[in-house]
């Protein structure tokens, strides 16, 4: 350690300062309500390798932690010089730094007599840029070039002064050019001040100090990182979890991980999760260690050590295995405007893993989504209007000792809600109805959070409603220790006049006058249900969050007239007691979907797959689970290697585990 205790948290205190004060520029001048008011943006500071050194808790979204600027750097092509501002949107050209293309990304080098101390980083997630839709993101985009306009690691101002040619096209490639130029503005304001900022902070303190803080924070993060993960027995633990469907096709997704843990190092394996899908539900990642892969586990190790330096070095006791051709390592050029759905259930299934040897530590599963509700409507220049009408999150998962969150979920990087005010005051919309939704959080001890309603009425003919991120409306947000699943979501147009369910939402293009409500999943629940205080029962039945008749099924709490019955109470409490509790609630979908495809019979075609051209892939997946729609027991591996040699009329890859 080269700096004493107290000099480190000077400068740890300093550095914080300075990324918050960054993420507080881009909130005070950023134009769109995404950004302003649901907080879809990031700042942080990066060492002269790529590495964050500082990442704020406590402004913009929390989930970018673990990324690295390096590949980017590196792709510049050309010297990076003083008063360069560098711009991307590129997952491929930067190894998953720029996770879709909405997400753009700027960073600035900060020289300090000709020397580069550090990188000021910012992204945001823009309007439109271009491709199918408005707001550029459709599930069932099939290659990324229909996802809008890829801008490879460019320099957006070059020794000081704006690139022309590289704002016109980003101008010319947008709905809402104006919207974005702004929200990029806001950007370039932020690693401008930090600029400022770290140099008064090198004048203060001398350079020699400044980077001692730097290499002694993210070496502390790394030996508590280490710490915390021996808590976790040396061992393989495996896990797996779904996402609904590709869009396209009713075939599960399979997301799995088996981490391998020897004395506070950790190697987190996807190779049994499923091929790139033919939609938009990859991440690219290059093969590299990605933030999206193992936010669980972050999240694990900062709620176990919250006092942790917040910066890359807790991630590098971390190894990654992402064979090319999965979901988590697509080939060019695979879509993947949909990757947060990957991240938000890899949450799951990486504490998953963790649950298999520390139950008590980790919380059931929440929500598992965010969904992206946005919103176009004509203009009468012939333009488009667009906003984000709400991040749909759900109820977080219940852990020990803690009900799950109300409407939000962990995983979801805490965006924060639009106010009602701001976003009808933004574009032609009229908000029904926005609150929580009863008998959504899974039953527990302690109880799974409530799923949030949101019922919007269309007030402009040639209306566009998109939403990116839906999931978990078939897989349940499963509940542990003896707590239930959490409710599946649903969307209805209309629900108080000849209400009609609809399917997850791609393109929707209502009526004026239509009412569209969206419904979130729940958390799930963490303990038997029949241990939960009667008294805390009673209250959300008096706060409308629980009704009577899910009072008694799921807890055992009986009503009478006008009170709790209770020796009916009683009675139905040690019937539910005495009836057996799995550790684990999956649902019914899952559980009914699992009694065939098992985890071995789906690990093998996952890896068998991928031996053959990925644009057979998908459908060779459709006509293996096709063969087997009538199928009533387990699949074992045989059985499918034996389907796929039929369909493919030779040998399938005998390479399979």
């Amino acid at each position: 350690m080269r700096s004493n205790p107290a000099q480190l948290e000077i400068m740890r205190s300093y550095f914080n300062a300075i990324a918050t004060g960054m993420g507080h520029v881009i909130e005070r001048t950023s134009f769109t309500t995404f950004v302003k008011e649901s907080a879809d943006f990031a700042t942080a500071l990066a060492t002269p390798e790529g590495e964050f050194y500082m990442y704020p808790k406590s402004v913009g979204v929390t989930i970018f932690l673990g990324l690295s600027l390096r590949k980017a750097i590196e792709s510049v092509g050309e010297e990076i010089e003083e008063g360069d501002i560098i711009i991307t949107n590129d997952p491929y050209t930067t190894d998953g730094l720029a996770t879709h293309l909405p997400d753009v990304h700027v960073f600035k080098p900060i020289f300090h007599d000709g020397k580069l101390v550090s990188y000021a980083w910012a992204f945001v997630h823009v309007s439109d840029v271009g491709g199918l839709v408005p707001a550029s993101i459709s599930p069932t985009a099939t290659d990324v070039h229909q996802e809008g306009l890829r801008i490879p690691p460019v320099k957006l101002y070059r020794k000081g002064k704006p690139n022309k040619d590289v704002l016109a096209f980003l101008r010319l490639n947008s709905r809402v050019a104006d919207l974005n130029e702004g929200d990029i503005n806001a950007m370039v304001a932020s690693v401008n001040t930090a600029e400022s900022r770290l140099h008064r902070m090198i004048n203060k303190f001398g350079l020699n100090a400044v980077q001692n803080g730097i290499a002694d924070l993210l070496e502390q993060a790394e030996s508590r990182s280490r710490e915390v993960l021996r808590q976790i027995p040396d061992g393989e633990y495996s896990f797996a979890d779904y996402l609904d469907d590709d869009m396209v096709s009713e075939v599960p997704i399979r997301l799995a991980v088996t981490l391998r843990v020897k004395d506070g190092e950790i190697t987190l394996d996807f190779s049994d999760s499923d091929p790139q899908t033919q939609t938009a539900f990859n991440l690219v990642t290059n093969g590299q260690k990605h933030s999206f892969l193992y936010q669980g586990l972050i999240n694990f190790i900062i709620t176990s050590d919250p006092h942790i330096p917040n910066n890359g070095g807790i991630t590098r006791p971390f190894s990654v295995i992402a064979p090319k051709g999965t979901l988590v390592n697509p080939a060019y050029p695979a879509a993947v405007g949909i990757r947060h759905s990957i991240t938000m259930r890899m949450y799951n299934v990486v504490l998953g893993a963790i649950g298999q040897a520390l139950p008590e530590l980790v919380p059931a599963a929440g929500a598992g989504q965010s969904a992206i509700v946005v919103l176009s409507v004509p203009q009468h220049d012939g333009t488009r209007n667009m906003a984000v009408v709400e991040p749909m999150g759900g109820g977080g998962g219940a852990q020990q000792e803690q009900d799950g969150i109300d409407g939000i979920d962990h995983s979801s990087g805490f965006l924060k809600n639009t106010p009602i005010e701001s976003l009808e005051q933004h574009i032609p919309v009229l908000v029904e109805r926005y609150e929580y939704e009863k008998n959504t959080g899974g039953a527990g001890q302690y109880r799974g959070g409530h799923a949030i309603t949101l019922a919007f009425r269309i007030l402009e003919s040639d209306s566009m409603v998109t939403a990116r991120g839906m999931e978990r409306f078939r897989f349940q947000p499963w509940g542990l220790a003896g707590g239930q699943a959490g409710q599946q979501g649903y969307v209805v147009r209309n629900p108080e006049n000849e209400a009609e369910k609809l399917p997850k939402i791609d393109v929707l293009r209502p009526a004026k006058g239509d009412i569209i409500s969206i419904t979130s999943p729940g958390g799930g629940g963490f303990g038997p249900g029949y241990l939960r205080p009667v008294d805390k029962v009673v209250a959300e039945v008096k706060d409308g969050l629980l009704s009577a008749e899910q009072a008694a099924e799921a807890y055992g709490v009986i009503f009478g007239d006008s009170a709790v019955d209770e020796q009916a109470t009683n009675e139905a409490r040690s019937k539910m007691e005495a009836a057996k509790n799995e550790a684990w609630d999956f649902g019914a979908f899952r559980s009914d979907y699992e009694s065939v495809w098992t985890a071995e019979a789906s690990a093998a075609l996952a890896v068998a797959l991928r031996s053959y051209p990925a644009n057979l892939r998908n459908d060779m997946k459709r006509q293996v689970h096709r063969h087997f729609e009538v199928q009533k027991k387990p699949l074992t591996k045989q059985d499918v290697l034996a389907v796929l040699r039929q369909i493919t009329g030779e040998e399938a890859n005998e390479t399979v585990r």
